[in-house]
């Protein structure tokens, strides 16, 4: 069974393909929301009859990528496919990490860079010794890292297809950021300007300040507060709960907010 991949997927996926018969390693490098995962789905599916050993962040993450394949018309399983989170990694002993496999998925491989988990992801390559390396990351850059290339560091630099946010937005494959600004916890501000005016000498001074600070005053009363803006760019279902654009998870409104500024460019970049 096949799915029929976007043609910056099939591009990439013929590269990789051959990328990985030539070199035995391949990276791609797309931005979030450009399909990444059916790219690999592609290969285990028309390598039906290889062991694929698939890594990712988490388990919820995976689960989602399958239930979106099953939407496109593939299988929601794939009985070829062991998945593993990279903390599962640290549990694993060397017996239970080799298990001869054909193909390693590494899925988001900037990850596999931090501390805990890098040496463990060596183990499991080194484990598998003739399984060929897949992988998959929307930036192969940790930056905040000494700008460590993961691509480099994992696949020797064999990166099959590199897609850029930019590009990707400029032939279409994602929309357009839209940005939205809001004024919020203004009234402690208000007070500081307040408390500023008070004081003002002479008195035809502070009125005329203090006529501005009123003015702005009954402005910010009137706009859309966060609750608005919430509502407007992610509408709640008839269970009153918000559907978040970062990871297509559903949470109460009121932990809306924390969750939208902890990824504000992801949660407007991407609706």
């Amino acid at each position: 069974m096949a799915v029929k991949l976007f043609e910056h997927n099939q591009k990439a996926y013929l590269s990789a393909i051959a990328m990985l018969e030539q070199a035995g390693k391949a990276a791609i490098v797309h931005p979030t929301g450009t399909g990444k995962s059916f790219i690999a789905f592609q290969l285990a599916l028309d390598q039906a009859e290889k062991q694929i050993l698939w890594f990712g962040p988490s388990e919820y993450i995976y689960a989602t990528q399958l239930e979106s394949l099953a939407r496109c018309g593939g299988p929601d399983k794939l009985p070829n496919v062991i998945f593993r989170t990279y903390a599962k990694l640290l549990l694993l002993s060397e017996e239970e990490l080799a298990v001869n496999a054909d193909y390693i998925i590494l899925d988001e491989f900037h990850r596999c860079g931090a501390e805990q988990w890098d040496n463990a992801v060596q183990r499991t390559i080194a484990a598998n010794p003739d399984a060929k390396l897949l992988g998959l990351s929307a930036t192969n850059v940790r930056y905040l890292d000494n700008m460590r290339d993961m691509a480099e560091e994992l696949f020797e630099g064999h990166i099959a297809s590199e897609l850029s946010l930019g590009e990707a937005i400029v032939r279409g494959i994602l929309p357009a950021p839209k940005y939205v600004t809001t004024v919020f916890k203004y009234q402690n501000e208000l007070e500081r300007y307040q408390k500023q005016v008070r004081p003002m000498r002479p008195a035809a001074l502070r009125d005329v300040n203090q006529k501005y600070l009123d003015a702005l005053r009954r402005a910010l009363e009137q706009a859309d507060g966060l609750e608005q803006v919430f509502e407007s760019f992610f509408p709640l279902n008839q269970q009153g709960l918000g559907q978040n654009a970062i990871g297509g998870k559903c949470h109460k409104t009121d932990q809306i907010p924390a969750i939208l500024f902890g990824g504000l460019r992801a949660a407007f970049l991407f609706k």
